[in-house]
């Protein structure tokens, strides 16, 4: 199987350099039983010792009698064109060839079957790699058995029969991937180092004393260096927020360290523009310096666009990079190795990361890219196809915990999963040679075969959970559609849940926690790849089957057949090997799916004297739909279908929470003016601490076990713990359906756009259930935290938040609550009417689609008849807050009443925002007005009420600024 490896962190070009040859182990289809793959050995070592001997007439004596020997002796000599140093062929898969004939069925027509075989070739250190389709048929053996026909092959033919001698009837060269080198520093020549410089964008290595060893291509050209010596990095990136991210690691906004080595890959034709030697001095290398620049270059050669042929040759194989690509790795005394890339098709084609931990520093688009390209990209844009529908059948085997030692932490195993995965695709991009999946590496695939291309080559990508499957020759043109159809299995870890608070969760061994009684539970969603789906989550309808063991019961995304997971069973001693099955149809798109496994208990029959059913749950569209739902996808739904599931511990809560679930989804309905998924599952299971995660059609809420104070006081002081409101974290989870769900984000960058509005409309229940002070207390909060951390970055930056210092709680402070703040201060800016029309206008508009912050701002400005652009710019983009000066002085003022004069003066950048402001009187009510501050200095006069005894500014906290 082959395997490619690259050091970017976005692998798209490696991948589809790789995809025009593909390999992977692939059964035939069930219908059919072929012979092992072992019967066919002698054909195939046969095959090898022509193909490395270049020998077209040996060769010519493996093909079937009454084939064309014309058109074999033309291929022959096109493949065989000379001698090799060495030869692999290894057979693939194999599937019947339907016997009949242009005359007819014969029943006495010998069988047939096409076998797949790849062919590696090495010389010197130039690779070749060519998939061979032959139809072979057999030839009956009149003697004895071939010589070199291992026992293997006369055992599969059954006991007492003869081997069969097989024949080619036919080959075509399905495949071929040239360019392959193999790379080693020549041990004979080394340079002084000493002012060697490499250059990337926005970086600079340079060596002040040491030794440059080179590997070259076969034509003799620099594509590799080893330095080894003393030098110095510096990194000083333009954008902003990645000098920010530079500055919490370093305390400056340039990177400088010390290096003591350096690996450096780049296409040779650039390689003067990013290398400059001050003069090609050899220099003798010791033994030591060569054996550790050999150890290096080892480690760091297969990170580079590399390609795993282990199974085909004992040597490291690599592709070239393209031009203008550079991938450095560079050891460092103080942050570790950090690699450097430099890959002109991605996006974001700059990126410096730690190589251990995979940290990201900095990523970002080049100079040239940021001229020529909007900053609001879509990760959809590189994609060459669609997944439009899945059908998915799979079975989740529990496998419970395990342990090191006594003395280590309990792991959670997972699942074993035995799936089929249908995937109906569009090719919508040009030169589609391959297209790359994810599934997760712990499952193995078995086969990837379509209804209209047939059995499919592909490889893996290890440690990427990536799946590169290759097309047919002659890339499929745009709009060519066709069916993949895929059988993997195997042990998968399940994940955390995605709002998972405060770290990983303790796993619960024999179902006993030290806090109480618990129910293992296995979550696979969108950061477990448990099924094979496309490289960037896109909406696509669904149908899953779904099997677990009798015992325990699935809840999925989708609507649930004959209510699905609400005829659960009680846990039993004697389930024994009963399984069940659950189907769940995705009506309306989904961005990804997801499926919960536990043993839920059946609800509380003495709740109001009868089990509690699924409700309808209606959402009244109190607020007028825009114009922009006349060209939405999918159905509307005025209503919900409801349920709530629950392990058997806090099955009592389940009436409470369908009450709140029920007034929450009423809520934003009534907001928004529809409910995005037909059914709704609830589902609540046991942890030691609060979490969630909200796929489409159901969420998963953690229900902490007793006696976890420790933990619980730990979760209070988290940013986006609201412990006076407990219907908070509910309602955050459920306004995901809309928020994330119905309206995706087009890139990390747009997190926001799902974590902030589900955090606001959360904050805007606790004021519909609670009150203004609730509300107000709520401000505060993300006031206080947004506060506290806006300094570590702007909120455009995603997920990225907080990495460095390995501190998540940045990331929830700013991307879930300064995000939420800033749509109030949004909504104070623009007024309650345009604000809500603005969120029906951009919900309506991307249902179903992923967004960005332009639409977002589109929306709002077509519905508040003004420009936003500086609003975003400055409280998303920038992690900046203002800088103000106030002051007030009362005059006398017409019609001999006093007035307040209020001033405020922005210090450094100019933002847009409303403040609050009280005017407090002796003898008088306080009075309340808000101040639109936008310019360098706003003054505002207003005619007192009474005496004025003092002045609050921004007492509620509605404003994100810094006054003085």
């Amino acid at each position: 199987m082959i395997r490619c490896r690259t050091a970017l962190v976005p692998a798209a070009a490696c991948l589809v350099a790789c995809g025009l040859a593909a390999a992977g182990t692939a059964s035939a289809q069930p219908e059919a039983e072929p012979p092992s793959l072992v019967e066919f050995d002698p054909l195939v070592e046969r095959i090898e010792a022509a193909v490395r001997a270049g020998d077209p007439d040996a060769f010519l004596a493996l093909v079937a009698d009454g084939a064309d020997l014309d058109v074999a002796r033309v291929l022959a000599n096109r493949m065989f064109r000379r001698e090799v140093d060495a030869a692999t062929v290894r057979s693939r898969f194999l599937r019947p060839v339907d016997a009949a004939t242009e005359t007819g069925d014969r029943e006495d027509e010998p069988s047939r079957y096409e076998l797949t075989v790849e062919v590696f070739t090495e010389q010197g250190m130039a690779g070749l790699l060519r998939t061979w389709t032959m139809e072979v048929t057999p030839a009956p053996v009149t003697g004895r058995a071939l010589d070199d026909t291992p026992p293997d092959a006369t055992a599969s033919a059954g006991a007492g029969a003869a081997p069969t001698d097989w024949r080619i009837s036919a080959l075509e060269e399905a495949d071929a991937i040239s360019g392959l080198i193999h790379l080693s520093l020549r041990p004979d020549l080394a340079y002084d180092a000493a002012g060697l410089v490499v250059s990337g964008e926005d970086l600079t290595l340079r060596m002040t004393n040491g030794l440059a060893f080179v590997a070259e291509t076969e034509a003799g050209e620099v594509t590799a260096l080893l330095l080894l010596g003393d030098g110095v990095l510096t990194f000083s990136p333009q954008p902003e927020a990645e000098r920010g991210q530079v500055r919490i690691l370093s305390g400056r906004d340039t990177l400088e360290a010390e290096l003591s080595a350096a690996y450096v890959r780049l296409n040779p034709l650039t390689l003067a523009s990013r290398v400059l030697f001050p003069a090609l001095v050899e220099r003798p290398a010791g033994r030591g310096d060569f054996e550790r620049a050999q150890e290096l270059f080892d480690e760091f050669v297969p990170l580079s666009f590399g390609i795993d042929l282990s199974d085909l040759s004992d040597r490291a194989w690599s592709l070239t990079p393209s031009a203008g690509d550079i991938v450095s790795e560079i050891v460092t005394e103080r942050y570790g190795t950090l690699t450097f890339a430099q890959s002109m098709a991605q996006p974001e084609d700059v990126s410096l990361y730690e190589r251990e931990t995979q940290t990201i520093i900095a990523l970002y688009p080049s100079a040239r890219k940021r001229a020529a390209s909007d900053r609001y990209f879509s990760e959809d844009d590189s994609q060459v196809y669609d997944v439009r529908d899945y059908r998915i059948t799979a079975s989740f085997e529990p496998q419970g915990v395990r342990r090191a030692s006594m003395s280590s932490r309990p792991q959670l195993v997972g699942c074993f999963i035995r799936g089929r995965a249908r995937l109906a695709v569009r090719i919508t991009g040009s030169k589609a040679a391959s297209l790359t999946l994810r599934l997760a590496n712990e499952l193995d695939i078995h086969s990837i075969v379509s209804d209209q291309l047939g059995p499919l080559l592909f490889f893996r990508v290890p440690e990427r959970d990536n799946v590169v499957v290759s097309l047919p020759a002659g890339s499929p043109p745009a709009g060519t559609e066709f069916v993949l159809d895929i059988r993997y299995s195997g042990v998968l870890e399940a994940q955390e849940l995605e709002e998972n608070w405060l770290g990983r969760q303790q796993i619960f061994v024999d179902n006993i926690s030290p806090f109480g009684i618990s129910t293992p539970r296995y979550i696979y969603s969108n950061n477990s790849f448990w099924y094979p789906q496309a490289s960037v989550s896109d909406y696509a309808t669904a149908t899953m089957d779904l099997s677990v063991p009798a015992d325990y019961a699935v809840v999925a995304s989708g609507a649930p057949e004959e209510d699905g997971p609400t005829d659960v069973a009680t846990a039993t001693e004697d389930a024994g090997d009963a399984w069940r099955s659950f189907r769940f149809v995705t009506l309306q798109p989904a961005r990804y799916l997801s499926a919960v496994i536990s043993r839920f208990a059946p609800p509380d029959a003495s709740l109001d004297g009868a089990a509690v059913a699924p409700r309808d749950v209606p959402a009244a569209p109190e607020a007028p739909v825009p114009e922009a739902a006349d060209n939405r996808r999918g159905v509307s739904y005025d209503g919900v279908r409801l349920t709530v599931v629950s392990n058997q511990r806090t099955r009592s809560r389940i009436e409470d929470y369908y009450a709140e679930a029920e007034a929450i989804l009423g809520y934003y309905g009534s907001i928004i003016g529809e409910i995005p998924y037909p059914t709704f599952t609830l589902l609540l299971t046991d942890a030691l601490l609060p979490g969630g995660h909200s796929p489409a059609y159901f969420a998963v809420l953690n229900q902490p076990l007793p006696r976890a104070v420790g933990n619980i006081l730990s979760w209070r002081t988290d940013p986006v713990a609201f412990s006076g409101y407990p219907s908070f974290f509910v309602a955050h989870e459920l306004a995901h359906q809309w928020w994330g769900q119905a309206v995706g984000w087009k890139n990390y960058h747009e997190h926001w756009l799902s974590e902030g509005l589900a955090q606001y409309f959360a904050a805007l229940y606790a004021e519909h259930s609670l009150g203004a002070e609730a509300f107000e207390d709520v401000i505060a909060q993300l006031h206080r935290w947004s506060l506290r951390h806006s300094d570590q970055g702007p909120v455009y930056l995603g997920n990225r938040l907080g990495r460095i210092e390995e501190e998540p709680r940045v990331f929830r402070a700013l991307v879930y609550n300064k995000a939420a703040l800033v749509l109030h201060m949004l909504r104070r800016t623009v007024g309650d009417d345009a604000f809500f029309a603005g969120l029906r206008r951009f919900y309506y508009a991307m249902r179903f689609r992923k967004a960005g912050t332009d639409d977002l701002i589109r929306a709002f400005e077509a519905e508040s008849g003004r420009s936003l652009e500086g609003f975003f710019e400055r409280w998303i983009h920038d992690d900046d807050v203002p800088d103000l000066a106030f002051s007030y002085r009362t005059e006398a003022g017409a019609g001999g009443l006093n007035e307040a004069l209020l001033r405020f003066e922005q210090r450094d950048k100019l933002f847009e925002f409303p403040v609050t402001v009280t005017l407090q009187y002796r003898g008088a009510p306080d009075e309340t007005l808000v101040v639109h501050v936008a310019d360098q200095v706003t003054e505002v006069r207003h005619p007192l009420r009474g005496t004025l005894r003092d002045v609050k500014v921004n007492e509620d906290r509605a404003a994100l600024v810094d006054i003085e």
